[in-house]
């Protein structure tokens, strides 16, 4: 079982995780194709307290992405313990518009059984693959030379990682001991100056420098 790092040097784009143009609408466009995607995703059981922004065909394919990205480790909490699918669709409500809209339509050209076949000669949803198989497709989305697949890997896996480790039971296993407490002061003033103004920028504020003397002598 692999775990999967993105791509050295690759940045998702301030406005938004998917490129903008003719192949990448193309591709989205065939991503929401009903050929082949008319095949059943694996159902599951959408959290208690139910869901914010995902549907739950949406919900299903980031479980399943979450079990390939997250395999099972020593030390650390099971995807179920967590729920990190949950907590995607958690984070999800704090992004905007574009990014929400874009996030779910990579997960639709993820479970899509049309690309999958087209470009992996795989006639199923991602859902109902082997993790053989759903471990093939991740790797051909991240090494993908196309940018929509290449950056569309890295954005989902960084909204499951992001998922994941923001839940303090996946602290212990890292090292870290939670936020301590004496560090953050919030009734501290903003700037400590003795009445001088702020720099512009960070680092130690140095006063300026005393003016150059005079010189009273004939030129």
């Amino acid at each position: 079982m692999k775990m999967y790092l993105p791509p050295p040097g690759s940045k998702p784009s301030r406005r938004g995780v998917l490129k903008k143009g003719l192949l990448g609408g193309a591709l989205l466009a065939l991503g929401g194709g009903a050929f082949l995607f008319t095949r059943k995703s694996v159902e599951v059981e959408p959290p208690a307290d139910g869901l914010k922004v995902l549907t739950a065909r949406e919900f299903a394919v980031l479980t399943s992405l979450s079990y390939r990205l997250l395999p099972r480790r020593e030390g650390f909490p099971t995807v179920e313990l967590v729920q990190v699918a949950r907590g995607c669709d958690r984070i999800l409500t704090l992004v905007d518009p574009t990014a929400l809209t874009e996030t779910k339509q990579l997960l639709v050209l993820l479970e899509n059984a049309l690309p999958n076949f087209l470009f992996g000669r795989r006639a199923a949803t991602f859902t109902t693959m082997s993790t053989d198989d759903q471990d093939a497709v991740l790797s051909e989305w991240q090494h993908s030379r196309i940018t929509v697949r290449r950056s569309g890997f890295t954005a989902l896996r960084s909204l499951v990682m992001a998922a994941y480790f923001s839940s303090d039971t996946t602290w212990p296993g890292l090292g870290y001991p939670g936020p301590q407490p004496g560090i953050y002061d919030p009734n501290a003033p903003v700037w400590k100056g003795n009445g001088a103004e702020r720099p512009l920028g960070n680092g130690t504020f140095l006063p300026p420098p005393a003016p150059a003397a005079v010189d009273g002598g004939t030129p």
